[in-house]
């Protein structure tokens, strides 16, 4: 195998593939980079056989071939070379030669075919979103994903389809985040009714790291099993959870005894500088919020100290007061958007619901913390 390429587009091809490269196994060729060149074009591939990542780049091919080369070491050779073109050629034992500028570094690798072969499905329905839209779901709700394994379900985003409108839903027992998408156009496509499925949250993140902030088309094609994702020559694949999501409707409240308004730039600031004094995840306290007079008083005290803050709101309903993880209720916050939220609550042993001052387009529910004081 012969090559040559652009140096820039390798790099950026390799630092994507890479994240998809198992970083300890039993199997050297799981730590590897599979480097194949065919048809004026290299394609590199990363395979943890959980996700893998296919990364295509332009090339003048000289011989085809394939070769699989250890990631870390591939990846800083090629970052630390100088010039612009890069050409890598393979012997027969499967050395790797890699020219750049005046370096000429030589890499072992390993038989091509050693690699495992990423799934190939047909797909059952595709979905058609912006790379921002993703991006938007995504972070509306990788923050409330499970953690445990004996819940294996929720340790992926539950992502549905229904003409214009896409959701993608997280719960992890004590919190849930539900980010709503509607769209100009349908998304779906391949299947007449709606759809869900189920991504594991590693898949998730990784996407994320990826795509842009813009309005490129990223396409999804899903099988009963597995994910594809399709964008700037990327190919991004993923099997995904299987069995039956949490009916996470209804968990959502639907009547509340208390409603307030409140500014969420003044409130995420005032919960974070009552956080400060939680300085261990075992003797935490939780933080109170107590309801009343046009204000929410928020105060934590722990062996390191006490923490009072206040900050003006609209309150509707009774008084309440009412103890949350720090770490659950700050996060929704920062989750939020606009420049007010509301916030509802039923008991001070029941869950709170955060929305947007206008519009559905998110909301959060978080598990309150018994206080001593709770029956």
């Amino acid at each position: 195998m012969k090559f040559t390429c652009d140096k820039t587009a390798l790099t950026e091809a390799v630092n994507i593939v890479q994240k998809a490269v198992a970083t300890r196994s039993t199997l050297a060729v799981l730590e590897g980079i599979l480097i194949k060149a065919r048809d004026g074009k290299v394609i590199l591939t990363g395979n943890d056989l959980e996700i893998g990542i296919e990364g295509i780049i332009g090339a003048e091919v000289l011989s085809e071939g394939k070769v699989v080369v250890n990631s870390n070491l591939f990846c800083t050779a090629v970052r630390k070379m100088t010039g612009e073109t890069v050409v890598i050629e393979t012997t027969a034992s499967n050395t790797v030669s890699i020219k750049c500028g005046n370096s000429d570094i030589k890499l072992n690798g390993i038989n091509g075919e050693e690699f495992p072969e990423i799934p190939k499905f047909e797909t059952e329905f595709d979905l058609v979103l912006m790379q921002r839209e993703l991006k938007d779901l995504i972070r509306h709700t990788i923050f409330a994903v499970g953690t445990s394994e004996s819940k294996l379900i929720l340790t992926g985003c539950l992502l549905e389809a229904s003409g214009n409108n896409v959701n993608m839903v997280a719960v992890d027992g004590f919190r849930l985040a539900l980010k709503k998408l509607s769209r100009q156009e349908e998304s779906v496509s391949g299947i007449v009714t709606d759809v869900s499925i189920v991504i594991p949250s590693k898949t998730l993140k990784e996407i994320n790291n990826i795509i842009g902030e813009n309005d490129e088309k990223i396409i999804i094609r899903c099988s009963q099993k597995n994910v594809r994702f399709e964008f700037d020559n990327i190919i991004f694949t993923s099997r995904l959870l299987e069995g039956d999501y949490i009916d996470y409707k209804k968990i959502i409240p639907q009547e509340f005894k208390t409603k307030i308004k409140a500014d969420l730039k003044s409130l995420i600031e005032a919960v974070d500088r009552a956080s400060i004094i939680i300085t261990s995840e075992v003797t935490k306290s939780p933080l109170t919020l107590n309801v009343a007079n046009g204000v929410i008083k928020i105060t934590c005290e722990t062996s390191a100290g006490k923490v009072e803050e206040t900050v003006p709101a609209e309150i509707s309903g009774g008084e309440i007061e009412i103890g949350f993880n720090n770490r659950y209720l700050l996060e929704a916050l920062r989750a939020s958007e606009g420049e007010q939220i509301y916030i509802e609550f039923i008991g001070p042993i029941n869950p709170c619901l955060i929305t947007p001052e206008k519009g559905d387009s998110y909301k959060f529910i978080v598990l309150p913390v018994r206080l001593r004081s709770d029956s």
